[in-house]
């Protein structure tokens, strides 16, 4: 496995998404969208981009009027939440430790996007709680953060993730790696010294 950078994860993710042609992707949370010109390069037809946070939401449209823009939180239930936006960036998430208490609309993602035969979800440490309400009767592609480090506020396990999809017949074709202890810097501002890692795989169903 390779260490990359985050410019290049979103290059390779959108490299695998060509090669397997899905017609509509939805992805949770997509913040300010840096990944939406691979997916529209990769020849997407239809993308649903979900975020919780109004002002990037806001964004999200005025920068690509065409797509379908949806302001909730990824979750299992619709609601009300409470997510936390750290003050280095504007990851929210519902087990972030510290941060602006922002409250947020929650919807499943099956509701949602009913027919994506695509999904990205890197939600912060909440993704096998979306995956539970993923619309699995149509999904083909998924891709999932995880993390080698047991740490809730960024990603599930690695090993958990795998074994969570196999039971859905999805089996990893690529996984791209970057420093968990980086993320915790730039994220954060915290200084840890792990060695792990912080992994984007690729899931196809087998």
């Amino acid at each position: 496995m390779v260490r990359v950078r985050a410019a290049e994860v979103r290059e390779g993710i959108a490299a695998v998404l060509a090669e397997h042609k899905p017609q509509h992707l939805v992805r949770a949370d997509v913040h300010e969208g840096e990944e939406v010109p691979g997916y529209l390069a990769a020849g997407i037809k239809r993308i649903t981009l979900v975020e919780p946070l109004p002002q990037l939401a806001d964004k999200l449209r005025r920068r690509w009027p065409d797509l379908r823009v949806v302001q909730v939180a990824c979750s299992d239930h619709e609601g009300v939440a409470t997510v936390r936006v750290p003050q280095k960036t504007n990851l929210a998430g519902f087990d972030t430790p510290d941060g602006i208490p922002v409250a947020v609309l929650t919807r499943r993602l099956d509701v949602i996007a009913p027919d994506a035969d695509a999904a990205v979800v890197d939600v912060q440490g909440h993704e096998l709680t979306v995956l539970s309400a993923a619309p699995w009767g149509s999904l083909r592609v998924v891709v999932v953060e995880t993390c080698t480090v047991d740490d809730p506020a960024i990603a599930p396990l690695h090993e958990t993730v795998v074994d969570v999809m196999a039971e859905r017949g999805f089996a990893p074709v690529a996984e791209f790696a970057r420093p968990y202890d980086f993320i915790q810097r730039w994220a954060y501002g915290r200084r840890t010294s792990t060695g792990g890692e912080v992994r984007d795989v690729v899931f196809v169903r087998a």
